[in-house]
């Protein structure tokens, strides 16, 4: 017996010294030459990995497995000379004509051999899907009472269960917004995502939790809602007059406000779904009524001292809002068609979905609105500040009778078309126009300043669109199409897990060299499915573990070492997306690459 143990703890302390020299986050993991995706590839999928070389011309390839046997061969002359977005030079190795499935496999390149990597014919991402959702639970707030409001500006308190926002600790209705549309919507595209997660908790379970304080951010007496509650009041965010203490409610806006009809609407049809008629009714009559005060209530935005507490803030403009080199603040409320007109379209779409989902006399007027408003069609980068996108997805996704969606489609594959072109620039999962000047604010970061917070998170927001394109495509019997939209969207994951210019797999737990430090306020390190915000040449003007401000190419503004809150932190908006990419790269993606095998 006191031999097996000591076999058992000799062979667990090996495991451990393989795994700590496989999984590597410490800069180290750039000195490779290879950059590939180190989870693994659908075996009808692009696989493409890059080979960093400084000499230009013709670059030959092998693709061994385990046991160093070629598969595969090639030659490469797709070469990218000093890639604007990550600085880097580059051949594309391009394998995708190898569709065999196995563990194991290296690409060999001038006597050097990648990190190891999976080829699979069905789902090779594994339980990703059940980590990414899991996140949720992990960062709930059990039943909480907000009672400390910035200024007085009223009395009582707000008391409820809540999704933890980001690395700091508070609910922020715009973020939670978004990430509750991201989860309803893969509920209402795919029923029997639902139950699918084997956790015990189920989409809705789960959005109950995270949607509790939606109900409850336009207090009594109140027409419009609360943007932000904090459990947090550090001496560097009070909440006047409180310098201290355990909460912070902010002044209520008309985004915030938006945002709740929406949110409620929609949920409001999951309770229809789930044969709860009372809980519906009650949550579509919210729903319109912070629908019809956003719209008839003066507009408010709020400026930075009528927020307080822990954490930022979510402006109408931030792209004006914020100077980030020198950081300094500018009015946040100046003028753009993002203020709020792409809020009130989200609304309206959810709010007359949801009357027709109802049956409620209201729904011919809001249908007709919908088909008039200026964001109709509108289908473009999407992310809390710019959701109209958001409002078309759901046209697609229950197709309501007496909307001709032919304009909607029409934006879904121009956009679709334009994240494909920017894919052929440099890193082939990148979606941006990387030399963009659509951020430029007359500030110091327009160097690059195409890396936002949350980088990682717009990207995987396109991947969903191209992933939804796939599927309009599919619906039309346009085969060849559906299937090419479905491998453009695997190429965003590909470039989550590893094929970027920081060698990381973004998602911790996954993969090697998979993110290992990441700014958390509540889970540790070791929980797998976390994604990391990604590298960000904006926000980082007060954290002293990123590179210097500008120093770098965008896609490099991540710390080698340290935890970094700037492109390390967490946050649900990128979870969230990731939960629906995942679920459908395990359960949909496969079927959609066999409608035209090898094209």
């Amino acid at each position: 017996m006191k031999r097996l143990a000591n076999t058992a703890i000799a062979a667990i302390i090996i495991g451990l010294l393989f795994s700590a020299a496989q999984a590597r986050d410490d800069g180290r993991q750039m000195e490779s030459r290879f950059r590939l995706n180190y989870v693994g590839y659908f075996s009808q999928a692009d696989k493409i990995a890059l080979f960093l070389s400084d000499t230009p011309g013709a670059k030959p390839w092998d693709l061994v497995d385990a046991s160093g046997k070629t598969l595969a061969s090639g030659t490469s002359r797709d070469y990218v000379r000093a890639d604007f977005a990550s600085g880097d030079s580059f051949f594309r190795i391009d394998f995708s004509s190898f569709t065999g499935a196995g563990s194991g496999f290296r690409l060999s390149i001038d006597g050097q051999r990648s990190e190891p990597f999976d080829i699979v014919r069905g789902n090779p991402y594994g339980d990703l899907a059940a980590h990414a959702f899991d996140y949720f639970k992990d960062h709930r707030t059990p039943e909480y009472t907000f009672d400390q409001f910035v200024h007085n500006w009223a009395a009582g308190s707000i008391k409820g269960p809540f999704w933890n926002d980001a690395g700091d600790k508070g609910f922020y209705t715009t973020n939670t917004a978004l990430a509750a549309w991201m989860l309803m919507n893969l509920y209402e595209r795919y029923p029997e995502a639902n139950a699918s997660f084997g956790l015990g908790v189920t989409l809705y379970d789960e959005l109950l939790v995270g949607t509790d304080l939606m109900h409850k951010v336009i207090l009594p007496g109140q027409k419009l809602a609360v943007p932000k509650l904090h459990t947090h009041v550090p001496a560097w965010g009070p909440c006047p007059p409180y310098k201290g203490g355990a909460s912070c409610i902010s002044k209520p806006e008309t985004k915030a406000t938006f945002a709740v009809a929406r949110t409620l609407a929609q949920l409001a049809r999951l309770h229809v779904r789930e044969k709860r008629p009372d809980a519906a009714r009650k949550a579509f009559d919210q729903a319109r009524t912070a629908f019809r005060n956003a719209r008839t209530e003066a507009p408010v935005c709020l400026d930075f001292k009528d927020f307080g507490g822990e954490g930022g803030i979510y402006p109408d403009n931030d792209n004006y809002a914020l100077w980030r080199n020198p950081k300094r603040n500018r009015n946040p409320c100046y003028p753009d068609r993002n203020n709020i007109q792409d809020d009130e379209y989200a609304a309206l779409v959810e709010v007359y979905l949801t009357a027709r989902a109802l049956k409620d006399p209201v729904a011919k007027g809001l249908g007709e609105e919908v088909s008039r408003h200026p964001r109709f069609g509108d289908i473009s980068e999407f992310w809390w500040a710019a959701v109209a996108p958001m409002g078309n997805v759901s046209l697609l996704t229950l197709r309501p009778e007496g909307i001709d969606l032919a304009p909607v489609r029409a934006g879904l594959f121009a956009y679709s078309e334009e994240c494909i072109k920017q894919m052929g620039a440099g890193y082939p999962g990148v979606t941006k126009d990387v030399r963009s000047n659509r951020w430029d604010a007359g500030d110091l970061d327009d160097v690059d300043n195409n890396w936002r917070w949350g980088s990682n998170r717009l990207i995987l927001d396109d991947a969903i669109v191209l992933a939804v394109a796939a599927e309009e495509k599919r619906t039309a019997g346009e085969k060849a199409a559906a299937a090419r939209y479905a491998r453009y969207a695997l190429r965003v994951m590909d470039f989550l897990l590893g094929t970027n210019a920081m060698a990381l797999s973004m998602v911790s737990g996954f993969g090697e060299n998979a993110v290992e430090r990441l700014f958390d306020c509540c889970v540790p390190n070791t929980e797998r499915g976390k994604l990391a915000l990604g590298p960000n040449n904006w926000t980082n003007a007060d954290d002293p573990d990123m590179p210097a401000f500008g120093s770098l190419p965008g896609m490099k503004m991540m710390p080698r070492t340290g935890t970094g809150w700037a492109a390390r932190e967490v946050a649900i908006d990128a979870n969230a997306p990731l939960v629906w990419m995942a679920w459908w790269a395990e359960h949909k993606a496969a079927d959609l690459l066999a409608l035209a095998p090898g094209s």
